[in-house]
């Protein structure tokens, strides 16, 4: 008897219940391993928009399809945003903030990540079809709010961060796919390799 049992579903749907906290922590570790505050700076433009969100959900108190499943549609809070009020969906709103603003930096700074466009599509679209079709957290309209006011602040958040990386005139990286700051000049002498941050 196998202990655990190759279920590729279950892989998925918990993959996708938890894309939102896995591309959180991701942004923030990576960050600590870089020695960078670029995670930091996504999660912060992060916290601010789910708050927003949140207070928009709970004003427009629209409510979520009878057939929910609770459990699943919002595990992370307490105030009602997800099983008791499903407009702007939570995890389309965060999805398409992060993709938006890893897009936007793609675009302003001319240097494309073709897989993790690709990932970051997979993620959202896949998210969207079980939070809509099979767990019944929302409606196609909840998520389009969702999609539309994360896109937007996408732009507005990595529009910001890229205006206080130009008065900083370098100093400062903020965003993700831009020049680094502190790379390393390497250079070969008789015996020993250095690298000293310039």
């Amino acid at each position: 008897m196998a202990i655990l049992k190759f279920n590729p579903m279950a892989y998925i749907k918990y993959f996708v219940l938890n894309a939102p906290m896995i591309l959180a922590a991701f942004t923030v570790l990576a960050s600590a391993f870089n020695k960078d505050i670029k995670g930091l700076v996504f999660m912060v433009g992060g916290l601010i928009i789910m708050f927003v969100g949140q207070f928009i959900s709970s004003s427009l108190g629209r409510k979520p399809p009878k057939n929910i499943n609770l459990e699943a549609c919002n595990m992370f809070s307490s105030s009602g945003w997800g099983y008791e009020w499903s407009s702007p969906a939570p995890h389309a709103l965060f999805l398409a903030y992060a993709t938006t603003y890893f897009i936007t930096s793609m675009a302003f700074q001319g240097n494309w990540n073709w897989a993790l466009l690709g990932i970051l599509l997979v993620i959202i679209s896949t998210n969207a079809f079980f939070r809509i079709n099979l767990l019944n957290c929302g409606t196609g309209g909840d998520l389009l709010f969702g999609w539309g006011f994360g896109m937007i602040w996408g732009v507005i958040w990595y529009t910001a961060m890229i205006a206080v990386e130009s008065q900083n005139e370098g100093v400062l990286s903020l965003t993700y796919f831009g020049d680094e700051i502190g790379v390393d000049k390497c250079k070969l002498t008789k015996k020993k390799f250095k690298c000293r941050k310039i």
